[in-house]
């Protein structure tokens, strides 16, 4: 999703939209018996309850440190039970009860043909400890934003040189690339942009020049494009009028010269940003966009569907219409529930005839500034009601739910090492699954440690 910047698309669409939910009435309270291996985190969002009224419903100060076989007083929650509910069917309508138990991740299975575990990293020059944190994952795949102006400093002028030292680095270590391209250089803007911001070209053959070239150089090293990255959001689309029509055109023009240099490489739609803003000028809804894109040739142009569904600080087997009472915000519409914003998503290519195709989760995560030394950063409230071992829990969860329905592709964490990068305090950090001092958060075990 997002460069190393001060302000990203999730805090500003969340205030835009008012990040509020209908409460509910008050529930029951209920009794749960600590097992081995749970979290309040866990246990939390097992009973629909955050996990910082369960710690003070039973007078704990350390969230982090629970007792086996004592029994907890859960506030607020009609039920929950020792054994973790089923899954429900991916096919069902309705969600689950407001405040109630939250369905588990399927357990593992075989995972579908081009299923794969990825995260986005910041190292566009290379840098062997984070492909080396990549692998001790166990994961294949590895995501790096690559902005167009820094490698195109003239028309024809290129310069990958630290992107051959990141993909020497990975393909040595046996992970696949993805490459999410963005950001035009001044050159190839129109004469009348806002230049405050990045955007894309006025001449769409600019930037299939500069992908020709780089499928060209990589070829059979780089794996997978991202042509575009949140273009239904005004800023990611340089405050320019928004377009789905345009975007196809930039897009296919991307394709026809990817596939001319490098056949077998990849090519993704740019993921959308999940919003209910849908004013035509900050934001178009990424639901009615993606239509639009497939209107407009964009399903013709690509191999895959980008995404970025994110979960806020409701977990990730939910859909629209759970609630918390204990944290009623980030509640109510769909762009708010990774769950939901997949299945929305599902349904238009499935509307299109763009079915065969696989969603690619090229962004997805849950903030958490638990053990930071920091609060959450404006707009980002959530990133205070979720602990470490929710963030671990949900984003296990995604990989085992995504991997059930077939229909999933390769998923990209947000983010691995933007806390040593741009500090704890960055908004961006909250989402790492290392702290700034690259000591290892719950999630990053979590997920290491996960079937695959």
């Amino acid at each position: 999703m997002r460069s190393l910047r001060s302000l990203s698309a999730l805090g500003l669409l969340a205030a835009l939209l008012g990040a509020t939910g209908a409460a509910a009435a008050p529930l029951s309270q209920v009794t749960y018996t600590v097992r081995s291996g749970d979290t309040l985190g866990g246990i939390g969002a097992r009973c629909g309850v955050g996990y910082m009224a369960i710690a003070q419903a039973n007078g704990i100060s350390n969230p982090n440190r629970i007792e086996v076989g004592k029994q907890l007083t859960i506030p607020g929650s009609k039920g929950c039970s020792n054994a973790a509910p089923a899954a429900a069917p991916a096919a069902r309508a309705a969600s689950a009860p407001q405040g109630g138990a939250v369905p588990a991740a399927p357990a593992a299975a075989a995972a579908p043909a081009g299923f794969g575990y990825g995260v986005q990293v910041h190292a566009p020059d290379g840098d062997q400890g984070v492909i080396d944190r990549v692998r001790g994952m166990n994961f294949n795949w590895v995501k790096q934003q690559v902005e167009w102006f820094r490698y195109e400093g003239s028309k024809g002028a290129h310069n990958f040189s630290g992107l051959d030292n990141l993909v020497n680095q990975a393909n040595a270590a046996g992970v696949n690339v993805l490459f999410s391209v963005v950001k035009a250089p001044d050159w190839a803007r129109p004469g009348n942009t806002d230049r405050s911001v990045a955007g894309p070209p006025a001449n769409p053959q600019d930037m299939a020049d500069f992908m020709g070239a780089m499928a060209g150089h990589f070829r059979g090293r780089v794996k997978a494009y991202e042509i575009w990255n949140e273009q239904n959001l005004h800023y990611e689309w340089g405050n320019e009028p928004l377009s789905a029509a345009r975007y196809s055109q930039l897009l296919c023009a991307c394709y026809r010269a990817i596939k001319a240099a490098d056949p077998g490489a990849i090519v993704l739609t740019g993921a959308l940003t999940p919003t209910g803003v849908n004013d035509g000028s900050r934001a178009i809804d990424d639901v009615n966009y993606l239509g639009q894109m497939f209107a407009t040739g964009s399903g013709g142009c690509s191999n895959g569907v980008g995404a970025h569904p994110s979960g806020y600080n409701n977990p990730a087997t939910v859909r629209a219409g759970w609630n918390n009472p204990a944290e009623p915000q980030f509640k109510g519409h769909r762009s708010f529930f990774f769950r939901s914003t997949m299945e929305a998503y599902r349904a238009v290519m499935s509307r299109y005839g763009q079915g065969g195709k696989k969603i690619w989760v090229t962004e997805f995560g849950w903030a958490s500034v638990e053990n930071l030394g920091v609060g959450p950063a404006g707009g980002y409230e959530y990133a205070g009601q979720n602990s470490e071992g929710e963030q671990a829990q949900y984003l296990r969860d995604a990989f085992g739910l995504a991997r059930s329905w077939g229909w999933v592709g390769p998923m990209f964490v947000w983010n691995l090492n933007f806390a040593p990068v741009a500090g704890n305090g960055d908004e961006k950090a909250a989402f790492g699954l290392v702290r700034g001092d690259w000591s290892e958060r719950p999630a990053y075990q979590a997920l290491r440690d996960m079937p695959k």
